[in-house]
């Protein structure tokens, strides 16, 4: 029941932002799964998820750990965000077609790359321990 409680308990004010990480190889669809059902989730919630479900795909997990664990350290030191105060906002997966202008475009059959867009809300509290230090 915490986890319910947690997970749904979205701030009244918030704020988003956006970031955009580009994958290496194609997603499965196990994680393209995954990653649409992360939508509105406290951050811990996300990661736990990320952590267990994708045991079976070790290099996938830990691409979007690291993308995750990089975007939430970025709002904690550039913007004194707590972790409990960050919930995923929304996820979506953007293919861009990859072309090469070099090759006859008749005979091109190049795979798109993919980029994961990861919009992360957080509350905005406006007292924050640096404000108050001096």
């Amino acid at each position: 029941m915490a986890r319910l409680e947690l997970t749904l308990n979205f701030p009244k004010s918030f704020q988003v932002k956006t970031f955009n990480v580009k994958s290496k190889k194609k997603l499965s669809p196990l994680t393209k799964l995954i990653l649409k059902s992360i939508r509105f989730k406290h951050f811990y919630y996300v990661r736990d998820d990320i952590s267990y479900l994708l045991r079976s795909k070790p290099i996938e997990r830990d691409f979007l750990l690291q993308a995750l664990y990089s975007i939430v350290i970025s709002l904690q030191n550039n913007l004194c965000i707590n972790f409990f105060d960050m919930w995923v906002y929304e996820v979506y997966i953007n293919k861009v077609p990859n072309f090469n202008k070099f090759i006859n475009q008749n005979l091109q059959q190049l795979e798109p790359e993919e980029y994961v867009t990861i919009k992360l809300a957080y509350s905005v509290n406006r007292f924050n321990e640096k404000n108050n230090i001096s």
